[in-house]
């Protein structure tokens, strides 16, 4: 029958093999018309997840317009003086001058940010101002660069997931994004400090670093953004390298793809991060030993990276399993860090390396973010329930899923979640030491969070778990979590502080407002000796030159603002190194700067060299330093 059939298709075509031709190929056809449907349709759903995570974007930005003039001069003093950075630049001050010269001027103060991050915050600006005059068009600046940086970090989680656990582990990804304040509060108005821009480029590192693609430019793309992040500032710098080292291993244990990875991440940053620091740096500070910002140090780190992870891959053939590969990373980085220990070695206590011992712990006892968890947890149990709790939450669910997919998992999705963990627990460790290193993992817990809705989607729909998974999901979501945190642990509204002469409460007062700084604004052009909480407010909402600002390079701007005030000599040392013409403390009782000394004097009696400076203020008192009283006090024994 067959061979009939066949016989008959030979005298029609001439050619015997024509009737399989003609019965295989529309079934081909249709195969691929499905797999098309299926991309196409899986294409459509993730452009829908990106414009869903857009318009969230845009209603977070919508929603801080009526108050975004309250939440700058109330904010991170960070995201104010990179605004009067901006300004400066932009009103003619040098590429290379980052110099801020209103903190202590004459001189000014040495700043250790990224003209790069200006640049494109003054590019935002610049298209404001064509539409709104300055200054509203400043307060446009303070909502659009975030949310621009905002919407590239949506496609960045919503295609990292979707390779690696599709479209379910996407949303599952942006949900924990949006929602999680320590990580999508870095993406809203007003944070233009540098921050959300170093954790976009680490999070561009996660997933390139795990996708499958070609890796020789995947590794180059990582090379790219991880030098870039750390032109802008190296507070990331744990992560990047425990991300690279992960791929080292991976290569060592033979991994397919990951030698490519490793050249062409080794290339990129051997060639862009001395680029980079070239950009932004003046030839004459090209050799100083700064470990706070990309130079000599971190460069001479960086080639030690580069070599030791490179030697493994170029010399794949001699050094041949896990174990010979892993000792030859681990000898070639234990000698590049001995030969480089002249260039770097002064770098291992930190970015506070040259700052004097009392300062050093001046910051690390006042500055909140410099805090230890422990210190956390006794004065500010709110603050660190919101920033670590969420992770530490996820981190849980995420390894209870990993128990229930342990059998259904590739060896990539392994390798994933592995890295993930790692990321984390690398993340917590720092944190423990200085709570603002909780950055470190959040390239990591939207991932995991994706992970944990893909595992749910994983759940039979008959099953009866699927009701209680979805409770601890809403449960387990970081919005949720932080808000039982505020609702059990905020300090009441009503907060008082006790009056030193009446021992009747107050109530607490804020000067960092309108109100406050149209106060100090209508003084005379002066200098002002300041509580440093104030500094960088005053700097962006007035003329005025101040004393103190919280940024390490200066010892001096630190303690003014810290350590004059602890006592009547203290203050009257830094008033006559300062050469200030007033000081300005807030009345309300909040502790902007350890102002109690003076607040305390206000109510008994005042040095002779500080007189109350008349004025009808409310917010603020003012008094005018006597310079030649001040200095025959100074001379007396």
């Amino acid at each position: 029958m067959i061979s009939a059939t066949v016989m008959t298709v030979s005298e029609q075509t001439g050619d015997p093999t024509q009737y399989w031709k003609q019965n295989t190929v529309p079934e081909t056809s249709r195969r691929r018309s499905t797999m098309k449907f299926f991309s196409e349709s899986q294409a459509r759903l993730l452009q829908v997840i990106c414009l869903a995570g857009f318009a969230m974007v845009v209603l977070n930005g919508l929603k801080t317009v009526p108050q975004i003039t309250d939440l700058f001069l109330a904010g991170d003093g960070d995201n104010q003086m990179r605004l009067v950075q901006v300004r400066d630049w932009l009103g003619g001050q040098g590429w290379f001058d980052v110099r801020q010269y209103r903190v202590l001027p004459p001189e000014g103060i040495s700043m250790h940010w990224s003209r790069y991050l200006d640049s494109g915050i003054a590019a935002v600006l610049r298209t404001a101002a064509l539409v709104w005059p300055m200054p509203k068009a400043e307060l446009a600046t303070l909502i659009l660069w975030p949310s621009l940086l905002a919407c590239l970090m949506v496609p960045v989680l919503v295609h990292g997931n979707n390779r690696l656990f599709g479209p379910a582990a996407a949303i599952g990804a942006l949900a924990v994004f949006f929602s999680w304040s320590k990580l999508g509060g870095e993406f809203v108005a007003p944070r233009i400090d540098h921050h959300n821009v170093q954790i976009l480029c680490a999070t561009a590192l996660f997933y390139l670093s795990l996708v499958q693609g070609r890796a020789l430019i995947l590794g180059a793309l990582g090379g790219v953004a991880t030098a870039f992040a750390l032109a802008i500032g190296l507070e990331m710098l744990p992560f990047f390298a425990t991300v690279w080292g992960l791929v080292a291993l991976r290569h060592a244990f033979g991994e397919d793809s990951t030698g490519d990875w490793l050249v062409g991440f080794g290339v990129a940053i051997a060639l862009a991060a001395p680029l980079l620091m070239a950009g932004q740096t003046p030839l004459s500070a090209w050799g100083a030993g700064y470990c706070d910002v990309l130079a000599v140090p971190v460069l001479a780190l960086g080639a030690v990276g580069v070599v030791s992870t490179l030697i493994p891959v170029l010399g794949a053939r001699v050094l041949a399993g896990p174990v010979v590969r892993i000792a030859a990373l681990i000898v070639t980085t234990a000698m590049g860090l001995w030969l480089t220990n002249p260039l770097l070695g002064h770098c291992l206590a930190g970015p506070y390396s040259e700052v004097p011992p009392e300062i050093r712990n001046t910051i690390e006892a006042t500055i909140t973010e410099a805090l230890p968890v422990s210190s956390m947890l006794a004065d500010f149990p709110e603050v660190f329930g919101r920033i670590l709790l969420p992770p530490l939450v996820i981190f849980g669910m995420a390894v209870v899923a990993v128990l229930y997919l342990r059998t259904r998992l590739s060896r990539r999705q392994w390798i994933a979640l592995l890295q993930a963990f790692l990321v984390t627990g690398v993340g917590f460790g720092f944190a423990l030491v200085q709570v603002r290193a909780a950055n470190l993992m959040t390239p990591a817990i939207p991932f995991l969070g994706g992970f944990i809705v893909h595992a749910f989607t994983q759940v039979p729909r008959a099953s009866l778990l699927r009701v209680p998974v979805v409770i601890l999901l809403l449960l387990g979501l970081p919005a949720t979590i932080e808000g039982g945190v505020t609702f059990f642990l905020k300090p009441s509204s009503a907060t008082k502080l006790a009056s030193g002469s009446t021992g009747q409460t107050q109530p607490r007062l804020s000067c960092r407002n309108a109100a406050a700084m149209a106060e100090i604004a209508s003084l005379p052009p002066s200098v002002l000796f300041n509580p440093v909480n104030l500094g960088a407010t005053i700097l962006v909402a007035t003329n005025q030159s101040v004393t103190s600002a919280s940024y390490h390079r200066s010892a001096d701007a630190f303690w003014n603002g810290v350590g004059a005030f602890q006592s009547e000599t203290a203050l009257r040392d830094a008033l006559t190194k300062s050469r200030a013409d007033l000081l300005v403390i807030c009345v309300g009782g909040l502790a902007d700067g350890e102002a109690m000394l003076l607040r305390s004097l206000k109510a008994s009696r005042l040095p002779i060299w500080l007189k109350p400076e008349p004025g009808d203020r409310k917010l603020v008192a003012v008094f005018k330093i006597d310079k030649i009283a001040l200095a025959a006090a100074s001379d007396a024994p």
